[in-house]
């Protein structure tokens, strides 16, 4: 059970650093949007990409929150 435990939370570990990384690479096109900034992706995916900081920073407040229980 203990090894289990040990490869869960290397897991939740690394998707915590990837959800991370996924906040810090689209901070500015959240930043330019909300100051109602022009687009910063010329290929127009910012909308995208502010969704995936949406989500990672949804998903990390939630482990935070999961793990206070």
């Amino acid at each position: 059970m203990g090894a289990r435990m040990n490869k869960e939370k290397i897991i939740l570990d690394k998707i915590t650093e990837w959800l991370k990384e996924e906040v810090i690479d689209n901070q500015d096109i959240v930043d330019a949007y909300n100051n109602g900034d022009n687009a910063i992706t010329t290929s127009g995916d910012d909308d995208i990409l502010y969704g995936r900081y949406e989500c990672s920073k949804g998903l990390l407040n939630q482990i935070d929150k999961w793990g206070q229980e």
